[in-house]
C-alpha cells in the first residue's frame, strides 16, 4: 500500500509526456551539433589557404605547354615559366599585370596571368578585392573557357582558387560568373595538375557555407571527385581530394544524401588505408556527416569494415581525429540492435573509461553522447553498460563534478539505463548511489538535467513497485533522504516540465490535493 501523506500540487498544466520527452532531447542534440560545427570549421579555416604555400606540382601524364603549338613559342613559354617560378610579385606590380593580362599577347598574357596568381598566392592581405574590382574574375574564367593553351588554364583556374579564399562576397562574385560549373567541369580535365587545382577550388567554395556547396552537389560535383580519388597518382592527391569531397558532405543543414552517398564507402575505404592525421581527420569529420542517418547507412559503414579501424582510432593522440571518431560510433550505435551489437563485439566500451576521463572537454561530452545512445537500446546493452563499474563509476563522477554540459549528457546516459534496463540493473544502481546522485543534481540550477533527473527518478520507482510489493524500497529511501521533500518545493519552480514532471511522481505515489 502506498503511503498517504498529503502534498499539495501548484498549477494545473498538463504536458504531452512523449512530446517533452522528445523536445528535451532535440535540444541537446542541437546544441552538440552547434560545438561540433564550430569547432569543424576552425579547422576548415585553417586550410583553405594551405594550397597557397604548395610551389611543387605533381608529374603531369600531358604537358601544360602541348607540343602542338609552334615551337619558338613552346621554348619561350618555357623560358618564361621557369623565370617566373622564381620571381616574387607585390601588389606595385598589379598595374604592370593588369595590363598584361588583358594583352592579345599570348607571352605577354602567361606573364600577367601567372604573376596574378602569384600575387595572391600568400597567406595574408592578398589583393583579392582588388582582383574583383579590375573586372579579372570574367577575364580569367574566358581564359580558361577558351582552352588555348593548359599552363594557362591551370594559372587562371589557380588565381580564381584563391579569390574563392576569401570572404562569402568575395567568392560569390565567381559564383555569378558561372565559377563552380566550370569548375566541377575541370574536374574532367585529361590534365592532372588542372584537374587537382579544380579540387582545391572545389573545396574552398564548398567549404565557405553550406548555399555553395549544395550548389556544387547539385552540377554533379561529388563523382569527378571520386573518380579523382580512386585513381590518385599519389598520397598527396587523396589528401586534396579528401578534404574537398568532407566540405561537400559536412555542414548544417545536412546535404541532401542522394547527392552524397556515393562518397560514404570511399571514405570508409580511405579511413581503413590511410595513416596521415590530417587526411584521417578530413574522412572522419565526413563520415561523421554521412553516418547521421537511418539503419541503411549505418549498415553501409559496417559492411565497409571500417567500425574496427574506428575503434583503434580512439586512441589517438590527435583530438581533432578522436572527436569525429567517436562521433561515427555514437551514430552507429543508434541503429538496430544487431548494428549496436556489432560495434560492442569491436571493444567500444574499453575505450568509454578513458575517453570519460580525457581532459579535453569535446571528447567526455562525446562519449557521453554515444553511451546515451547504448543505454537506449536493447536489455543487454543497457546491462553491459551498467554492470561495467569503471564505466559507471566514471558516469557518476561527472554527473557530480563536471560543468553543466557534461552532467547533462551524463545524467542522459545514465537516465536511459533507468528505462531500459533491467530490474536488477535498477538494483545495481541504486546500491552504487544513484539516489544520492539524482538529489545532488535536484539541488542545481540546470532545468534540463533537473527534468530527466526526474523522469529517471520516476523510472526507479515504477521498477520498486515491481520488485517490492507492499513497501517500495526506493521510495523509503528518498523519502529518508529528503528527495521527496524537494520534489514537492520544485512543483513551484517556473519551468513546465520541472513541474509535470513532480506532478507525475507525486500524484502516483501520494494522495494529493490540488490548490486549484
Amino acid at each position: 500500500m502506498q503511503p498517504q501523506n498529503q502534498f499539495s500540487l501548484f498549477g494545473n498544466v498538463q504536458v504531452n509526456e512523449a512530446e517533452q520527452n522528445s523536445e528535451v532531447k532535440k535540444k541537446r542534440e542541437e546544441f552538440a551539433t552547434e560545438i561540433r560545427s564550430r569547432e569543424r570549421n576552425n579547422i576548415i579555416n585553417n586550410k583553405r589557404l594551405a594550397q597557397n604555400n604548395q610551389t611543387t606540382t605533381i608529374p603531369e601524364s600531358l604537358p601544360l605547354i602541348p607540343s602542338t603549338l609552334p615551337q619558338d613559342l613552346q621554348l619561350a613559354l618555357k623560358a618564361q615559366q621557369e623565370q617566373l617560378m622564381k620571381r616574387s610579385f607585390t601588389f606595385e606590380d598589379f598595374p604592370d599585370i593588369l595590363q598584361k593580362i588583358f594583352s592579345s599577347d599570348i607571352l605577354q598574357l602567361h606573364y600577367g596571368v601567372t604573376g596574378l596568381r602569384k600575387m595572391l598566392s600568400v597567406e595574408s592581405g592578398a589583393p583579392i578585392q582588388q582582383v574583383i574590382d579590375a573586372n579579372l574574375v570574367p577575364k580569367l574564367i574566358d581564359i580558361i573557357q577558351k582552352e588555348q593553351i593548359p599552363q594557362l588554364v591551370l594559372e587562371a583556374a589557380w588565381a580564381l582558387t584563391n579569390v574563392a579564399s576569401g570572404t562569402t562576397l568575395q567568392t560569390q562574385s565567381i559564383i555569378d560568373k558561372g565559377g563552380i560549373y566550370l569548375f566541377v567541369k575541370l574536374l574532367s580535365s585529361q590534365y592532372r595538375d588542372i584537374a587537382e587545382q579544380a579540387v582545391w577550388a572545389i573545396g574552398n567554395i564548398a567549404g565557405d557555407c553550406t548555399q555553395y556547396r549544395d550548389l556544387i552537389l547539385r552540377v554533379g560535383g561529388v563523382d569527378p571527385l571520386i573518380n579523382i580519388m580512386q585513381n590518385a597518382p599519389n598520397k598527396n592527391t587523396i589528401k586534396h581530394c579528401t578534404w574537398s569531397l568532407s566540405n561537400l558532405c559536412r555542414g548544417k543543414p545536412i546535404p541532401d544524401f542522394k547527392y552524397v552517398k556515393n562518397a560514404l564507402p570511399v571514405f570508409c575505404k580511405v579511413i581503413i588505408d590511410e595513416t596521415d592525421p590530417e587526411v584521417l581527420t578530413d574522412a572522419c569529420w565526413a563520415l561523421s556527416y554521412l553516418s547521421d542517418g537511418d539503419n541503411s547507412r549505418l549498415q553501409t559503414v559496417i559492411d565497409s569494415q571500417v567500425v574496427p579501424t574506428l575503434i583503434k582510432l580512439l586512441d589517438h593522440s590527435s583530438l581533432q581525429l578522436v572527436i569525429p571518431t567517436l562521433r561515427i560510433l555514437g551514430n552507429v550505435v543508434t541503429g538496430d540492435e544487431t548494428q549496436t551489437t556489432y560495434v560492442l563485439n569491436q571493444g567500444l566500451l574499453l575505450k568509454i573509461p578513458k575517453l570519460l576521463s580525457h581532459d579535453k572537454k569535446a571528447i567526455r561530452r562525446e562519449a557521453c553522447w554515444t553511451i546515451s545512445n547504448i543505454t537506449a537500446g536493447s536489455i543487454n546493452q543497457v546491462s553491459q553498460v551498467v554492470r561495467d563499474s569503471a564505466i559507471l563509476e566514471k558516469l557518476f563522477t561527472l554527473m557530480t563534478t563536471d560543468v553543466e554540459e557534461i552532467v547533462r549528457e551524463a545524467t542522459w546516459a545514465i537516465s536511459n539505463s533507468t528505462k531500459h534496463g533491467t530490474n536488477s540493473d535498477i538494483q545495481l544502481l541504486v546500491q552504487k548511489g544513484l539516489l544520492n546522485v539524482f538529489k545532488q543534481l535536484l539541488e542545481g540550477e540546470d532545468t534540463q538535467t533537473m527534468t530527466v533527473v526526474l523522469e529517471a527518478l520516476l523510472n526507479v520507482l515504477k521498477r520498486g513497485d515491481q520488485d517490492f510489493k507492499d513497501d517500495n524500497y526506493y521510495l523509503t529511501q528518498l523519502e529518508q533522504m529528503g528527495v521527496i521533500s524537494k520534489i514537492e518545493q520544485l512543483q513551484k519552480h517556473q519551468n513546465q516540465s520541472v513541474y509535470q514532471k513532480c506532478f507525475n511522481i507525486l500524484e502516483q505515489y501520494y494522495e494529493a490535493e490540488s490548490e486549484l
